[in-house]
């Protein structure tokens, strides 16, 4: 068997851990007046194995040299392994450290007595390379993140969450991916338990975020995968408010998908972990949406009351910090009510055929009483917490009732706030309810009004941002 002569010294010297020989190294090259000369652990093992294919820089040589008593192209030679090899003088503090690497040895040597059989030189290399990983394994254990560092994560999140629906999504998934970067990121650096399970919410929370701006933008196909990895997070770490939230994202993603089978799969999955309060009126808001995709009245209206039923009787404590989030995850009546006009207005557009007047009427009135409590609550809000994009599609859905009616004047005065909204906020869910008018208009006598208000759908279509992104983009 053979080792270089330089890894027979250093084993005799009790010197073979990295740390233990650099600090020996450092002080000869600080003696040497070679300040801030070190040598890295990839390359002391290359020195080690031999692996070099020339001689270390000139000054390393000299310290290898002062250190050993041999010069740089013995140390490096390969050679049969010495049972004793001899040890060049060493200064005091080697001695000292060497002294007391050695003192536990040698007082069990003494115990066990001189006929002792030695251990192999082999072993002991490896029980000392295996002492020095845990040694380091204990010091990556005991890595946590400072305080400050969860803090700024969790209010950059927040703020995110927060302003999310008053900004464009073109301007908000670049934030939001390169902030779930940073959390991945901070998530490699610490161990500690209850660190790891914030940053995985807090991970979900971006996730889910990632998904609801692929939804705006109209990528229906990447919001699954932001969902299912968001729902993931969340039931690693037992969080059942985003684990629901990321189960309704999954059936968001599946009835826009024209999936509504899918969707229910998705509702009955999130109905696993018992939702209740304001989490089970989303859930049920949801249902009505993917029932009215299927043209089913009955059960869409059902479900729009069980979401109203579900709000009626949440606790008034009811609280956990996806609510502290707010913002997006801020489940307010007026999304509630928004999701209630949509389902409705679903049914006629799905049914308009089968529809006699009395029904439509009743339709109508029922998705403007919807939307007329959705914009007195939304108006009612403060500024900071009002969306331009969400009273964008309350809006939408009223016109189109108006137009269901008829109503061609008053459908163009409600839209007048819609056709105001800049290009970067025309998000797919307000192109497509606008899209959707042309059932009414095709019902409706062609007139001057009728010809304008087609006009003015098909220039604010095409002027939409959202619409202009190749596929891929994101």
């Amino acid at each position: 068997m053979e080792e270089t002569y330089l890894k027979q010294l250093v084993r005799a010297r009790d010197l073979l851990p990295y740390k233990r020989f650099v600090r020996i190294f450092e002080k000869t090259a600080r003696d040497l007046e070679l300040r801030g000369l070190s040598v890295e652990r990839r390359q002391y093992l290359r020195w080690l194995a031999g692996e070099l294919k020339g001689l270390p820089l000139p000054d390393a040589c000299v310290v290898l040299q002062t250190m050993f008593g041999h010069p740089a192209s013995k140390l490096l030679t390969k050679m049969p392994v010495q049972v004793d090899v001899p040890a060049p003088d060493m200064d005091a503090e080697t001695i000292d450290l060497s002294s007391q690497c050695g003192a536990a040895r040698s007082t069990a040597e003494s115990v066990a007595g001189r006929n002792a059989r030695p251990i192999p030189l082999n072993l002991r290399e490896l029980m000392m390379s295996a002492a020095e990983k845990s040694r380091d394994s204990a010091a990556h254990a005991e890595t946590a993140l400072g305080r400050s560092a969860l803090e700024i994560l969790e209010s950059d999140v927040v703020a995110l969450a927060r302003s999310y629906l008053s900004q464009s999504p073109i301007v908000m998934f670049p934030k939001i991916s390169d902030l779930r970067t940073q959390v991945e990121g901070k998530t490699r650096q610490t161990r500690h338990p209850d660190q790891l399970r914030h940053l995985s919410f807090l991970n979900g929370v971006l996730c889910a975020l990632l998904a609801e701006a692929s939804i705006d933008l109209g990528e229906h196909q990447m919001v699954n995968d932001h969902a299912c990895a968001a729902w993931v997070h969340a039931n690693n770490i037992g969080h059942v408010p985003l684990a629901v939230w990321a189960r309704g994202m999954q059936a968001t993603s599946a009835y826009w998908n024209d999936a509504p089978n899918d969707a229910l799969v998705a509702i009955s999955r999130a109905e696993e972990h018992h939702p209740s309060g304001v989490a089970s009126a989303r859930l049920n808001s949801i249902r009505a949406r993917t029932w009215s995709h299927l043209g089913n009245t009955e059960r869409t209206l059902q479900a729009v009351r069980n979401a109203q039923d579900a709000r009626a009787n949440a606790r008034d404590d009811e609280h956990d910090d996806l609510a502290y989030v707010g913002g997006v995850f801020n489940w307010d009546r007026v999304r509630e009510e928004r999701c209630a006009s949509t389902a409705v207005l679903e049914l006629i557009q799905r049914q308009d055929a089968e529809l006699d007047p009395a029904a439509l009427h009743c339709f109508t009135n029922l998705i403007l009483a919807h939307c007329n409590r959705a914009l007195t609550m939304s108006h009612a809000a403060p500024f900071e917490q009002r969306s331009t994009i969400v009273e964008a599609t309350i809006l939408s859905d009223m016109a189109t009732a108006r137009l269901f009616l008829g109503d061609v004047s008053g459908a163009c005065n409600t839209l007048r706030p819609v056709f105001s909204l800049p290009g970067d906020m025309r998000t797919f869910p307000v192109l497509h309810r606008l899209r959707g008018m042309r059932i009414p208009l095709a019902q409706i006598q062609a007139t001057r009004a009728v010809h304008e208000l087609t006009e003015a759908l098909r220039d604010f279509n095409a002027g939409s941002t959202v619409r202009a992104l190749p596929p891929g983009t994101l």
